[in-house]
């Protein structure tokens, strides 16, 4: 997981880790911001259904999916 990214990418879009946890919930992937903060510190692991959501929210396609969720595993 490289967090840097996926915090790279809410920047881009001038939104928060707050933000996304909001977006999330209303798509029915309940999250609370603290923890996506332990998520992208490593604490815990981002779920499947996570993933997907954020994936689709921040309109990562599957190379960005990739590159941010699984760059460690996939190269």
């Amino acid at each position: 997981m490289n967090s840097s990214l996926l915090i790279s990418e809410l920047k881009i879009n001038n939104k928060n880790v707050r933000w996304l946890a909001y977006e999330m919930s209303k798509r029915g992937v309940r999250v609370s911001s603290s923890a996506l903060y332990k998520k992208l510190r490593g604490d815990s692991q981002f779920t499947v259904p996570e993933i997907n959501e954020i994936t689709k929210i921040l309109n990562l396609g599957r190379d960005g999916m990739y590159r941010i969720f699984f760059g460690d595993f996939v190269s």
